[in-house]
């Protein structure tokens, strides 16, 4: 019974259950209403068949009968016995007396008459008993009594009942498989749902698709699938959550961990307040700042009696607490014992901008304080070196460069007059030398401003086939003269015109070429430029890259690096063939990373040297005219130039120059006569030195323009000429009214130009 319970409760079981009841109680029905009207037929044919032959056994008894011929009643009873279906037959005369029997005992008393005939009765004695009255006219003569055999209906009726179940419980069968079959197509679905849905409570959240169909429960079929999916994806989806969740579960517990760890190791205070200003966490530093204990629990205090149960106490703590509330940035107060506790406030906001709570740190800044009043004078006191040492070179520039520019003027001056051999030899050598020594200020200059930071790079159109060309031609002869090849390679595909600052560009070109040619003997000298392979294409940018190759002496392995160093050369020992003050190069890679680039070098001893570096520069935005070289003035009346100068030689030399070029050519001592002469005179051009007695050129220049535009006098173009040649100087001297500016030394041909340039 328990083993049937569970299959009874599936519909399909139940719903066969229900069509087999229903079947067999309509076949039941059948069968018995069958039955009924099959025993009613033969109990009615058994009755006919009694009415039928009542009368014939009356019609031949009656003769007999009335002559009360017994011998033949009986012969009668007899022959008629053998008719098939009577069991007996009796003949009772009127008194009742038997007279004749046949197929019964005679002395056995005859069976009672059925008073109704009943076929359900016949089942043990299957006779129907009947008793008939033989009259002739009317007239009774006896009694007529016969038993009908009733075997052959009772065995037909077991045979119809046999017949009726059989075939009752044949449909039933075939109705219960037919059924099932129906049963197991109308519910295969929802067994498969089923399934489905148990391996889903089982813990599968992704069964095998259930079969769909185009009926209800196919549909139904379709709706648990697309359900399954969604559910698969949900649960995808909330394994994926879950997992990150966990993540970052752990994740955030190692955050805390680490935070812990971060907290503890601080050697400053770390105070959490709630909203509520109670304070919810104290790191160790705090607790050793204030001298809290370990055990002490801080959890919900206020701050004023967090910091008065401490054993250092702030002065007052309640104007501590005062100021943690008003102050919501930064707050000082000061301990008992004088020292000085900083404190700084930082929001704890929540992702969504809620504010949890506020964060104190809290640390003693007396130590710091001492620091920073010793550090701010000793920056105080490197400010003032760093002030008397630009002043000093300033100062030993200024010195230097003005006795040089009379020694190379001069120079230049007589070697351009009839000299002998010996002379002009000697002459060239100090001339050299004296160029050599420019070249070592001019090196010591730029590294204390790019040391310092003041090196600013100009941003100017240039054109850049003509700066390497004339850069390259100024060692052609040098180079010729010692009989190394000078070869120039420019790709084809360079722009001419390019932004940049031409002047620093040159000076780490030539740089490069004089240690190319100071250290090569034989062979040759390769100069080339090129757009860098490979570089980041960045709009209106140009990264070039300069290459310069030499067959010299070449650099050990482990000197490369030595080379860029300030005052470093790959041999430093006295005996040394080649000297130099060795900021070339690191004043070279400098201004190379000033302009975006990198500065680097390749080389074998005794092979040869190459070194090659990269700029960015940007592209001209339009084209223009290649730049012709200044004219040199021709001698002419009119052309009157007054030249500011307080140092002799550089008078002489200035007026020397100009003279040969046939300009007139005044001079003044100081300021105040250049104010004066240009009051008095109408000159076509000022050479104004800045540092002069009395009054320097730059208030000189600031009076005569005052002058120019009190009295509407034309504007004579006014040129520093001065040994101070830093770009502070250069602005300076155009910030009072000056026009342009040449440094001191200068070569003949500089200065020539640059006063053609402006007298018009």
């Amino acid at each position: 019974m328990t083993l049937w319970r569970p299959r009874l409760r599936t519909v399909r079981a139940r719903l066969l259950l229900a069509a087999i009841a229903v079947e067999a109680v309509m076949l039941t029905l059948l069968v018995s209403n069958s039955l009924r009207l099959l025993q009613d037929s033969l109990g009615a044919q058994a009755e006919t068949h009694a009415a039928q032959i009542a009368p014939v056994f009356n019609a031949a008894l009656v003769a007999p009968l009335a002559q009360s011929d017994y011998a033949t009643v009986q012969a009668i009873l007899d022959e008629s016995r053998a008719v098939e279906g009577i069991e007996y037959l009796a003949v009772l005369d009127r008194k009742g007396k038997l007279v004749a029997i046949s197929g019964w005992p005679r002395a056995k008393a005859l069976p009672a008459v059925d008073p109704r005939f009943s076929l359900d009765q016949k089942e043990r004695i299957p006779r129907y008993d009947v008793a008939r009255p033989i009259q002739l006219s009317g007239q009774p003569l006896g009694t007529l009594r016969f038993g009908l055999d009733l075997s052959h209906i009772i065995t037909a009726r077991h045979q119809l009942v046999t017949q009726g179940v059989a075939i009752a419980l044949g449909e039933i069968l075939l109705s219960a498989g037919l059924l099932a079959l129906l049963g197991y197509w109308l519910t295969r679905h929802l067994t498969a749902l089923t399934r489905a849905s148990e391996a889903v409570a089982r813990g599968n959240y992704t069964p095998d698709p259930v079969i769909e169909g185009n009926d209800d429960v196919g549909h139904l079929g379709a709706a648990f699938n697309a359900m399954s999916r969604a559910v698969g994806e949900r649960v995808g989806e909330l394994v994926a959550t879950r997992d990150e969740l966990m993540t970052l579960a752990y994740t955030l517990e190692q955050e805390h961990a680490r935070l812990a760890a971060l907290f503890s190791a601080m050697d400053f205070g770390v105070l959490f307040l709630n909203p509520a200003e109670r304070a919810i966490y104290v790191n160790p530093g705090f607790r050793q700042l204030w001298n809290l204990l370990d055990d002490f629990d801080i959890q919900g205090r206020e701050v004023a009696h967090l910091l008065a149960l401490s054993e250092s106490p702030p002065m007052d703590p309640e104007q501590v607490a005062r100021t943690l509330r008003e102050h919501d940035r930064h707050a000082e107060f000061q301990r008992a014992d004088g020292r000085v506790i900083s404190a700084h406030s930082y929001p704890v906001v929540m992702s969504d901008g809620q504010a949890i709570g506020r964060l104190w740190t809290f640390v003693d800044v007396t130590l710091s304080r001492l620091n920073a009043q010793e550090m701010l004078a000793a920056k105080e006191a490197a400010e003032a070196a760093g002030a008397a040492k630009a002043s000093f070179l300033a100062t030993m520039s200024h010195e230097i460069r003005t006795p040089m520019n009379g020694i190379i003027g001069m120079t230049q001056l007589a070697l351009d007059t009839d000299l002998d051999a010996e002379q002009r030899e000697y002459l060239t050598w100090v001339h050299t030398s004296a160029e050599s020594l420019l070249g070592i200020l001019n090196d010591i200059l730029d590294f204390s401003k790019i040391d310092a930071g003041r090196l600013d790079l100009e941003q100017v159109p240039f054109n850049l086939h003509e700066m390497v060309q004339q850069t390259v031609g100024l060692f052609t002869a040098q180079a010729g003269g010692g009989g190394i090849g000078l070869k120039l390679n420019l790709d084809a595909g360079l722009p001419r015109l390019l932004v940049g600052d031409p002047i620093r560009l040159r000076q780490i070109l030539t740089n490069l070429l004089s240690n190319a040619l100071k250290f090569t003997h034989q062979g040759t000298i390769s100069v080339r430029v090129a757009p860098v392979v490979n570089a980041a294409k960045v709009p209106g940018r140009l990264d070039l890259q300069f290459s310069v190759a030499d067959t010299g002496v070449g650099i050990a392995a482990d000197k490369l690096e030595m080379i860029f160093s300030p005052f470093s050369q790959a041999d430093s020992s006295i005996t040394r063939r080649f000297g130099g003050t060795g900021l070339g190069l690191a004043i070279a890679q400098r201004l190379v990373a000033m302009m975006d680039g990198r500065l680097w070098v390749e080389s074998t001893p005794g092979q040869g040297s190459l070194f090659q570096f990269t700029v960015a520069l940007r592209q001209a935005e339009k084209p223009a005219g290649t730049a012709q070289p200044a004219a040199i003035a021709e001698p002419g009346a009119g052309a009157h130039v007054l030249v500011a100068e307080d140092t002799p030689v550089n008078q002489r030399l200035a007026q020397t120059l100009l003279n040969k070029r046939g300009y007139r050519v005044s001079l003044a001592n100081d300021g105040v006569e250049a104010l004066a002469m240009c009051q008095a005179e109408a000159f076509d051009l000022v050479l104004m030195d800045m540092q002069m007695p009395n009054m320097d050129g730059l208030e000189a220049t600031e009076k005569i323009r005052a002058w120019e535009q009190e009295s509407g006098h034309r504007r004579v173009p006014i040129v520093a000429m001065t040994a101070n040649v830093r770009d502070e100087d250069r602005l300076r001297c155009l910030a009072s009214g000056m026009d342009d500016f040449i440094g001191k030394p200068f070569r003949a041909d500089d200065l020539i130009a640059m006063v053609a340039r402006h007298i018009l």
